[in-house]
């Protein structure tokens, strides 16, 4: 026998298996039933999740119609009517939610920090009106005074 590669490093065998043993062979079949059951439950299981949401969705778009087709009758018997708002879950839980929670409550203190500006310069407004109407009042009656003055002499 002839060495036809020598190296220092031991060179791992790799595992052939015997033709004669079938387990190997049932092995392979059984794991390759079990590949093409998931497979197929997989695909059933899309195709059942697939089917449920057209359900709801074709469900939906009958409810929104029937919303429209009472709105539309509402507004030929009242003029005045409000939209109702469809529910919206909150996304706090996420990235997106998070942000918008830091703009909702942004918004509210940009909100809060206006109402307080305008109510500051209301007051302010007030009290220049009070002081502009003092010094009236006191020329009025300065006015009033040197007419007397005039008309006693």
């Amino acid at each position: 026998m002839k060495i036809l590669l020598s190296s220092s490093k031991p060179v791992p065998k790799t595992y052939v298996p015997k033709l004669g043993k079938g387990d190997v062979k049932d092995k392979f079949e059984a794991m390759q039933r079990a590949r093409e059951e998931r497979n197929q439950r997989r695909s059933r299981d899309e195709k059942q999740r697939r089917k449920e949401q057209y359900i709801r969705e074709r469900e939906w778009n009958r409810r929104k119609q029937e919303i429209k087709e009472m709105l539309a009758s509402d507004d030929e018997e009242d003029v005045s009517s409000k939209v109702e708002k469809a529910y919206v879950p909150k996304l706090t839980g996420t990235v997106k939610g998070r942000f918008a929670e830091m703009e909702k409550q942004r918004q509210e203190e940009q909100r809060k920090r206006t109402e307080e500006e305008r109510k500051r310069r209301i007051e302010q407004d007030m009290l220049e009106k009070r002081k502009i109407q003092r010094e009236l009042a006191k020329r009025a009656e300065q006015v009033s005074l040197k007419i007397k003055f005039v008309f006693c002499l």
